[in-house]
């Protein structure tokens, strides 16, 4: 049996980069029947999606687990460092909450920054992150 989409929201995941132009960077959006979309964002634009598609039944799964975590550590509102110059960030979105993590510019590599990370939240912002890219190929 097919296993359900385990959204009843749209899950929205940013990643972008402040600089001249703007935020920029790339948005994925899993919709409620587990259908998704990657899209370029430039300053207040998202651009048409690139890359669109279905996630597998093992994706799914992956997906409500990946739900069961983030609700059980209730990610708060903002993580990392205050306001930086040309910072990224990564943003989660979904059911009418936000979490934003604002990461030196540049960003530097998840799996390094996941390893010096020094709480569970910003460990799993980064995980949820790196799961939800690899899960719709961006």
């Amino acid at each position: 049996m097919a296993e359900e989409c385990p959204l009843s929201a749209p899950l929205v995941l940013k990643d972008t980069q402040s600089g001249f132009a703007g935020e920029t960077g790339s948005v994925w959006t899993i919709a409620p029947d587990c259908s998704f979309t990657v899209a370029r964002q430039v300053g207040l634009n998202v651009l048409q999606p690139h890359k669109q598609g279905q996630l597998t039944p093992q994706q799914r799964l992956q997906l409500k687990q990946m739900m069961e975590r983030m609700t059980a550590t209730a990610l708060p509102e903002q993580l990392g460092g205050g306001p930086q110059v040309n910072a990224r960030r990564i943003t989660l979105a979904y059911g009418g909450k936000q979490s934003v993590l604002t990461l030196p510019p540049g960003g530097g590599d998840v799996v390094a920054l996941r390893a010096a990370a020094g709480d569970d939240s910003t460990r799993l912002m980064l995980d949820l992150a790196d799961n939800l890219k690899a899960m719709t190929g961006g």
